[in-house]
């Protein structure tokens, strides 16, 4: 099947993309997390894809790594959750950091994801909570794969990632904010405390 391409982009949207290949045109879903990676139109691309083969339909998925298509091929996994919800799911936050709330079996964390009720959340932690740790554990050991030493980041420490994310900051720089945050108050801190604290680091 179709497991990579590259090719200029000619039309990007935060769910969509076209790649143009050899005058060809390929249509590829994407997620929000690999939009915010894209370059601008007109500059060469290469996305990481899977083609979903149904009876009436063939669907590409692309991505910016192969970290979220392992990601995206592990969530297919999860009864209840079909290519769509993954793409959905995957744009609602970082791999890193769905990695961590399936290995920690964050399903609080999880079901702040757009999409994604109590029972899918539950799904997901009991089919993918192991291969989520190891996974975690892989990139830990990949140099530049983005995943640090807070791959393992559980608790208030991810609450407090999570919480720097929504405003607006991006990794690696809130994982090491918390980090340093951690290592002046403590690793019984709570997120409340984290968090102001991280801000001082950024």
């Amino acid at each position: 099947m179709i497991e990579r391409i590259r090719g200029v982009l000619v039309q990007k949207s935060p769910t969509f993309v076209v790649v143009e290949c050899a005058g060809v045109g390929y249509g590829v879903n994407i997620s929000a997390f690999t939009a915010g990676k894209l370059p601008e139109e007109g500059a060469e691309v290469i996305l990481h894809t899977n083609l979903v083969v149904r009876e009436d339909s063939m669907t590409l998925f692309g991505f910016a790594d192969t970290t979220e298509k392992n990601l995206f091929l592990m969530l297919l996994e999860v009864n209840g959750v079909g290519p769509k919800l993954a793409q959905r799911i995957l744009s609602g936050s970082t791999p890193a950091d769905l990695l961590n709330m399936i290995a920690s079996d964050n399903k609080s964390a999880l079901g702040k994801i757009k999409g994604l009720g109590k029972k899918t959340c539950e799904q997901m932690t009991l089919t993918l909570k192991e291969k989520a740790s190891n996974m975690l554990q892989a990139l830990g050991d990949v140099e530049g794969s983005g995943i640090t030493s807070v791959g393992a980041l559980t608790g208030a420490k991810l609450e407090a990632v999570l919480a720097l994310h929504t405003l607006g900051v991006k990794d690696p720089a809130a994982e090491k904010a918390v980090v340093k945050a951690v290592e002046v108050l403590g690793d019984g801190a709570d997120a409340a405390a984290l968090i102001p604290e991280a801000l001082k680091y950024l």
